[in-house]
């Protein structure tokens, strides 16, 4: 989803975004309840409107006024939509009325110089919209009356969204690729960013958690620049916590969604643990590529950093992510990271001619022919960052998840992707 324009939908608790985010997506893709608060964590869908791709943020309910606790770590986390947003929908409910909470989040949307498009929920006749007029008065220019249970309005809604949007790859066209270092806390990443950017950079502590924000730094490999960004460690519980570890989880989550490739350090004396595991499951969701370093070579034998490299690979068995070993404190391997990220780069960037990967999978079926009855007849590759490929079968929905895995794995080690996310789609070739 990089370089797509974003689209966030923010509104006091329990006005209906998460059944508007659902409604556009066209799959319930949100959780929905009568509870307030149902959503906490900020997710990103990618989504289509009159041939238009965009970033679809769903947030939690904001209250501006919240000050500590969840309600205000939910708050955040909405704030942070806002500031990376191209455009705003600010839903409210018309079966409460204009609120206070309305009126602040109004207040604290016209410090964005994204463009807000206010929306009025829960108007399920569409005869009779009286009810949005008391919303004029947000100063958010003409309610849109909507109702997102039943899908009246949403079409107009997203026109004039759309037509507020940039080209897609226009604000980042002129940036380096991204590389995040990503990891538990004092496994070494500020040290090893430093070390790859020849300068004191990063603040280096033996406290775990010393650093708190991203530090971009550029750096050049095989002739193309980089920028290079270091994130706070996260810790487990760090989303259940407040202050400092919540917001620099926060950030570790924004670097991997906007980096192409993270690399995912990890300590070699105490091995790979549930809080790897968890940030390498973010990158895999987030689509980016993932390389694992294993840090402190120095301080264990070559056999235990085999051993480690040999737990991920059991444990990571989708992305099958490659590792290489160094020790960040004596600059022992370090030549080979930049190299390494890369490799992965080229692999998340990759494009096939489409008779190469057709041919392809049809040495693959006739390797391996899918269940009885079900014919696959022609592939293409349609989008990179990540690679997705297109497989055109006579009845789709009767392909076996194990053969889905096989054609993976197949496309997955003859085109070197080990660390990438592969996105396969099947449709249907009547």
């Amino acid at each position: 989803m990089s370089g797509l324009p974003v689209v966030a939908i923010v509104g006091a608790p329990n006005v209906g975004k998460s059944t508007l985010v659902n409604r556009i997506l066209g799959r319930r893709q949100a959780v929905v309840a009568d509870e307030p608060g149902t959503t906490r964590d900020r997710s990103y869908n990618p989504a289509e409107w009159a041939g238009r791709e965009f970033v679809l943020v769903d947030t939690g309910g904001m209250e501006p006024a919240a000050k500590v606790g969840l309600e205000a770590l939910v708050t955040l986390q909405a704030k942070v939509a806002v500031e990376e947003a191209d455009a705003i929908i600010h839903l409210v409910d018309s079966r409460t009325g204009l609120t206070e909470a309305d009126a602040a989040i109004a207040r604290e949307l016209r410090r964005s110089p994204a463009p807000v498009v206010l929306a009025v929920n829960k108007l399920d006749n569409p005869a009779d919209d009286t009810e949005r007029y008391p919303f004029y008065a947000l100063g958010e220019g003409e309610p849109y009356p909507v109702s997102a249970t039943h899908g009246i309005g949403v079409g107009d809604l997203l026109d004039g969204v759309v037509g507020l949007l940039p080209e897609a790859g226009v604000a980042e066209e002129d940036e380096p690729p991204r590389l995040a270092i990503i990891g538990r806390p004092n496994v070494g990443k500020s040290t090893l960013l430093n070390r790859l950017l020849g300068a004191e950079r990063a603040v280096v502590s033996e406290v775990a958690g010393t650093t708190t924000d991203a530090v971009a730094g550029e750096v050049e490999v095989e002739g193309e620049r980089y920028l290079l960004l270091d994130t706070a460690g996260v810790s487990r519980g760090a989303k259940r916590a407040s202050g400092v570890p919540y917001y620099s989880a926060l950030r570790t989550s924004e670097a991997i969604r906007r980096s192409d490739v993270s690399l995912l350090l990890v300590d070699a004396v105490e091995g790979p643990v549930g809080g790897d595991l968890q940030l390498a499951r973010q990158i895999e969701e987030s689509g980016r590529a993932c390389g694992v370093v294993i840090n402190k070579r120095d301080l264990v034998d070559p056999e235990r950093v085999r051993e480690v490299a040999d737990l991920l690979s059991a444990r990571m068995t989708d992305l099958k992510p490659p590792a290489i070993a160094v020790s960040a404190l004596t600059g022992s391997g370090v030549e080979k990271v930049l190299p390494f990220a890369a490799r992965l780069r080229a692999a998340f960037n990759l494009r096939l001619p489409t008779h190469e990967i057709a041919e392809y999978v049809n040495r693959l079926v006739d390797r391996n022919p899918p269940a009885r009855g079900v014919k696959i007849r022609y592939a293409t590759q349609t989008g990179s960052g990540p690679p997705r490929f297109t497989l055109f079968a006579n009845r789709p929905e009767d392909l076996q998840e194990s053969y889905i895995r096989y054609l993976e794995n197949a496309l997955r080690e003859r085109y070197d992707l080990y660390g990438v996310s592969l996105r396969l789609r099947f449709k249907s070739s009547r």
